[in-house]
């Protein structure tokens, strides 16, 4: 599900997924069954604290109650992120912060217009052609264009337009990935925990990617993704889209995701292991990684990522292991 909770209330995000929920059932079942469903899923809404939406992405009423407490819900990881992310949480919601605080590890150039004067803004979009514009303060892949510098332009325009945002140099992503998508950066999500001894692991891992001429590789725009074995960053699993509908290969492109082996694989996992230490009060991140042809650079940290996601990728709860960690 879309990583909307700085969007909304809990009490908002409950009510908003029960339309998620009723179309994802009545897909599947009908008449008495599915009246036992409607039941089941407020069942869960009571005993493991899951929306409506979760109870279907997470195949809730395939599962039985012990499975499903093996599960993180949406009540569960609001108690579980207070107690695990206690540290300056501005540094994962304000892109500019994390971009000034992890900049060893972007290896792109950036710019804040908000500080540049018009020739500043001008001379970086021509010196790189190409450049991301993104909102500072947005998630889920929203407030994210890509421009491409043309000298008819009026740039005096578009800086004033762009003034509360930044700009990004384009990251030439690995060919091997980029054959996924090419008009997405399709990129790896590494997830850390630390545990109580400080001891960074890297518990979960997959592959997104974009759709059609989709610019950013968010599930919740409309891309996909594949499950990643940590230990050799081998893709595992097909891709799987909002609707659960999964992929061998990519619908556009047919490159096979089972199989894939991701670029530089030990030096991402190297790069997050690193990142997490820098900010040990937060201990539980998502991490988007890109891969490019000479090694990795960090995209951005998630301080809130979406553990439904996770586990919906994984096939599998994350819940008993993350807390014991705590």
């Amino acid at each position: 599900m879309k990583d909307i909770f700085r969007e909304a209330t809990l009490k908002g995000l409950f009510a908003s997924s029960f339309g998620f929920f009723r179309e994802q059932m009545r897909r599947q079942y009908s008449g008495l069954r599915l009246a036992g469903v409607w039941i089941s899923m407020f069942w869960c809404v009571l005993r493991h604290g899951s929306s409506p939406a979760e109870y279907a992405q997470l195949n809730f009423d395939k599962k039985s109650d012990r499975e499903r407490a093996r599960y993180f819900t949406m009540f569960r990881f609001e108690r579980f992120i207070k107690k695990a992310n206690t540290g300056d949480k501005q540094l994962f919601i304000n892109k500019a912060a994390f971009n000034e605080r992890f900049a060893s590890y972007l290896n792109r150039d950036w710019l804040d217009v908000s500080k540049a004067t018009l020739e500043q803004f001008t001379d970086f979009i021509r010196a790189h052609g190409q450049v991301m514009i993104k909102a500072p303060d947005l998630s889920c892949g929203k407030g994210i264009s890509r421009y491409t510098y043309d000298a008819a332009d009026d740039m005096a325009a578009l800086y004033e337009n762009s003034r509360d945002m930044l700009l990004e140099q384009v990251v030439a992503q690995h060919a091997e990935l980029a054959a996924f998508n090419p008009g997405s950066t399709n990129v790896p999500r590494l997830n850390t925990m630390v545990d109580s001894q400080g001891q960074v692991h890297v518990f979960s891992a997959f592959l997104r990617t974009g759709a059609g001429q989709a610019v950013v590789d968010n599930m919740g725009a409309g891309g996909m993704a594949a499950h990643i074995d940590v230990d050799t960053g081998v893709v595992t699993t097909p891709a799987i889209d909002m609707d659960r509908r999964e992929y061998i290969a990519h619908p556009v492109t047919g490159k096979v995701f089972l199989g894939f082996t991701v670029p530089h694989w030990e030096q991402a996992k190297a790069a997050v292991i690193a990142a997490a230490k820098e900010v040990p009060g937060m201990r539980y991140i998502g991490w988007d990684v890109a891969v490019t042809d000479d090694g990795v650079c960090l995209i951005e940290g998630n301080d809130r990522a979406d553990i439904c996601v996770r586990q919906f990728v994984d096939r599998r709860g994350w819940y008993k292991e993350l807390t014991e960690m705590l």
